[in-house]
């Protein structure tokens, strides 16, 4: 999947790896992201395959490997694209950790959901601010509705925990 991420990324233009994973925290980090340390392995296994070209150049005295998606890149982005989206599992900790909470402390069952939804509400405002910094410079109604999307999800996740919070025995 990484590959389709990077190739998303380079689908608006060239850019460097920096700044795929810059973009990267301010969008898709809260629903699919990639370690800094993955990413240029992947750009040399993407310009291997024709997906991608490298052009190197100073800025600020600094060497920069800028990245460029090439036809065969954009044809197998399109391709991805073009097939229905998997179903994904849910993969989170806190349900295992509730999963198993008979064997846990109720105080601490109860501390460690507050706690939680501390969390999740700092989650909630983040993304608020994010789509508010994004609207002043981001005219994409489908990467904006994907921001709406978070924060509705972790408000419900909110509003679950709470409500099971208030029923733990």
């Amino acid at each position: 999947m990484q590959d389709k991420i990077l190739l998303g990324f380079l689908m608006d233009g060239p850019k460097t790896g920096y700044e795929i994973k810059k973009h990267m925290e301010h969008s898709t980090d809260f629903f699919y992201n990639t370690s800094p340390g993955s990413i240029y392995p992947a750009f040399q296994k993407l310009e291997k395959e024709g997906m991608v070209v490298m052009d190197q150049s100073v800025e600020g005295g600094r060497l920069k490997n800028r990245y460029s998606i090439t036809p065969i890149g954009k044809k197998a982005f399109n391709k991805w694209m073009g097939k229905k989206p998997a179903l994904s599992k849910i993969r989170d900790e806190a349900l295992l950790k509730i999963f198993f909470y008979s064997h846990f402390d109720r105080e601490k069952r109860r501390d460690q959901m507050d706690k939680y939804r501390v969390d999740i509400l700092g989650r909630v405002a983040e993304l608020k601010e994010l789509k508010k910094q994004l609207k002043k410079v981001e005219n994409n109604p489908f990467k904006l509705k994907t921001l709406d999307f978070g924060i509705e999800y972790y408000s419900f996740l909110n509003e679950w925990i709470g409500r099971f919070a208030e029923n733990l025995k």
